[in-house]
């Protein structure tokens, strides 16, 4: 006979997971503390853990190693961004476009109060690059793109192609990397070259997915021989 759970049980359980949700958030915020104090970020789980007075068997009873808490940061940060956008009072109204571009100019405006950890963790890398610090990130947004070109073809905003519809999470994805790069590099005012950077591209993208491709290629071309891009 199997004992059901009493609700005490299951009280204990959420109260445990919530305390765990907490110490996790903290040893992350402690993570991004020291990072941005020491301009070089943490090597030593002995020495992390004596400055933010965590004991260190209870470090690794929630992380493996700082790198973990770096993966668990990045994800943090683009989780955050995904629940923001979809919250959104005008969400639901959204194009599949319009949801992306929304999302896109999240990530810009939250990037801002990480930007000297980003330039310090990927200003040298290459978009085609595969970090491990970015994992997390990779999962969520792959989630959060699957769930965008689902909408896009049930609205009928994006072109159902079979097996080649699979891929455009992973293109999405991509985009999302040369985004960052630019953002990285970006030295005008307000960040506009970023802005026209993904206003042109996210335009052609979703002419391709709706198979209107060639104008906006030219379009795009033309931002690009006048700008700084090429």
């Amino acid at each position: 006979m199997v004992r059901k759970k009493s609700s005490d049980e299951d009280t204990n359980k959420l109260d445990k997971e919530s305390v765990s949700q907490e110490f996790r958030v903290r040893v992350i915020a402690e993570f991004i503390k020291q990072w941005s104090e020491d301009g070089d970020i943490p090597k030593s789980v002995y020495r992390f853990c004596k400055a933010a007075k965590i004991e260190e068997d209870v470090f690794y009873d929630y992380f493996s190693s700082l790198k973990a808490v770096e993966k668990a940061f990045w994800k943090q940060w683009i989780d955050n961004v995904i629940e923001a956008v979809s919250r959104g009072d005008e969400w639901q109204s959204f194009s599949t476009k319009e949801r992306y571009l929304s999302f896109l100019f999240a990530v810009v405006a939250s990037s801002l109060k990480y930007r000297s950890l980003l330039l310090d963790r990927f200003s040298e890398q290459s978009s085609f690059s595969n970090p491990s610090s970015l994992e997390g990130v990779r999962r969520s947004f792959m989630n959060f793109a699957e769930e965008l070109i689902r909408y896009g073809k049930e609205a009928q905003e994006i072109a159902d192609r079979r097996n080649l519809v699979k891929l455009y999470p992973h293109l999405l994805y991509l985009h999302l990397r040369l985004v960052l790069n630019q953002l990285l590099k970006d030295e005008s005012d307000d960040y506009q070259q970023t802005d026209a950077f993904i206003e042109k591209t996210v335009t052609l993208a979703f002419d391709l997915f709706r198979s209107q491709a060639l104008e906006s290629a030219s379009d795009l071309i033309k931002f690009f021989v006048s700008s700084k891009f090429c």
